[in-house]
């Protein structure tokens, strides 16, 4: 039987790509799974899957940017499956894209509100109850470009990995021993909306080295399944490490895949 049998998990953006991935990856090992978009709609449909596996679902609607929203979804949850011990921040936007002295600073903010203040604003909100039941999982989705030189003409998006990788590393430190872990995952080349995104916009918009690189990557097939890397963290969370950052090339990402 898996560790994660009958555990209660949050997914964010979990109605496609990755985040599906990872919650029907988790329904698998056991767990019953809330999944939380901007919109109910995106994620009714990953929710009806779940439930054809025989565990429960339940789709919220919130903006993980808002905190009374955050919230709100947080309650319905607890009212309708339970107590929370497993949080996945997977939600993120990559816009704005463009050179830095043009973007919207507005938007630039809001990107950072959605990416790093919002993985944020969900920790704290969830942390507690772990902690009061001495076992929790929290999981960070990150992204290669949270390393030197990031993403040309995508500062926001990168600024916010970088952040989301640090607050990982920190926040484990601060728990260590209390039987919450904190771990992130870059998830590498994953054909999902995101890379399609960036393929659509103008050369001139993301750079044509950024254009070029993710429509080369594209055309020679290197792009992976989501269902990779949603094996990736249903294996790490399963286990009691803690304050990792792995990539699912390195050794680290191979072992927990073999």
């Amino acid at each position: 039987m898996s560790k994660l049998n009958g555990k209660i998990a949050l997914v964010t953006g979990g109605g496609r790509g990755i985040g599906r991935a990872i919650a029907l990856e988790l329904a698998h090992a056991g767990c019953d799974v809330a999944l939380l978009a901007r919109t109910r709609e995106q994620v009714e449909a990953v929710t009806a899957e779940i439930r054809a596996l025989g565990r429960r679902s339940v789709a919220l609607a919130a903006d993980v940017a808002n905190t009374q929203q955050v919230q709100q979804a947080l309650i319905e949850i607890r009212n309708t499956l339970g107590s929370l011990s497993i949080l996945v921040n997977n939600a993120a936007v990559i816009e704005p894209t463009g050179p830095t002295a043009e973007v919207d600073p507005d938007v630039w903010a809001q990107s950072i509100a959605i990416n790093l203040t919002g993985a944020f604003r969900l920790i704290h909100a969830c942390l507690p109850t772990m902690l009061s039941q001495d076992w929790g999982r929290i999981l960070n989705i990150s992204s290669g470009v949270a390393t030197a030189p990031g993403m040309s003409r995508g500062n926001a998006y990168t600024v916010s990995k970088a952040g989301l990788e640090i607050m990982t590393v920190n926040l484990a430190t601060e728990i260590a021993g209390s039987g919450v872990t904190v771990n992130a995952i870059r998830p590498g080349l994953v054909d999902t909306a995101m890379q399609a995104h960036i393929r659509s916009q103008p050369a001139e918009q993301v750079g044509q080295k950024t254009f070029e690189l993710f429509e080369t990557n594209y055309r020679d097939g290197r792009l992976q399944d989501p269902t990779l890397p949603a094996r990736l963290v249903v294996n790490l969370i399963s286990t009691d490490a803690t304050g990792e950052v792995i990539s699912i090339y390195d050794a680290r990402g191979k072992e927990l895949l073999a």
